[in-house]
């Protein structure tokens, strides 16, 4: 089974379980927690993918490094995915529960690629135009590209728009590539 598919079906099951037990906001802030530690900590996502250490050994750490920090159906749940030799899919399933959560709220997260960073009367006016687009909360990740040359880049769930300057260029240069100046027009 491919490990999206996997950490897809633990994120929504312990989503879902989450909804029930209504603890969904406190699951959200445990798996921030959970996707930062991975994120932060190589030994860590070592320690978790290790064939030569024993489950027991890995609840163990995982008890004294979360023990009082996230809630007990966070805290239960890897615990039986460790049980089940399924520890090194965590940080994938804390990612596809966040992304699940954002899709509950109805939050979209909107990327966005400028040659220079952007003022924040422009960040609202990208804000409240992608909100008005998408009839949701906007979580805007902005990111400077130098080699945009100018203009910008907005990507959001499978929609892309590239209005940047090398991307003129880049199409220009096809078009012109494609003009033959020596075919006889007469």
């Amino acid at each position: 089974m491919p490990h999206s598919l996997i950490a897809q079906r633990y994120a929504k099951a312990i989503f879902e379980l989450a909804l029930e037990m209504n603890v969904v906001e406190e699951a959200k802030s445990d798996m921030d927690l959970i996707s930062s530690i991975c994120a932060s900590n190589k030994d860590f996502i070592l320690l978790l993918k290790s064939p030569v250490i024993r489950p027991d050994k890995k609840v163990k750490v995982m008890e004294l490094l979360f023990r009082d920090k996230i809630g007990k159906l966070s805290m239960r749940f890897l615990m039986i995915i460790t049980q089940k030799r399924r520890e090194k899919f965590i940080n994938e399933i804390a990612f596809e529960f966040i992304n699940i959560y954002k899709k509950f709220k109805n939050i979209f997260t909107v990327h966005i690629e400028t040659a220079q960073s952007i003022s924040d009367e422009l960040r609202k006016k990208v804000i409240a135009l992608m909100e008005e687009q998408t009839k949701g909360t906007i979580e805007l990740n902005e990111e400077v590209k130098k080699d945009l040359i100018g203009g910008f880049v907005i990507l959001y769930d499978d929609y892309k728009y590239d209005d940047s300057i090398s991307y003129q260029l880049r199409k220009l240069k096809k078009a012109a590539a494609e003009v033959n100046l020596y075919v006889s027009k007469i």
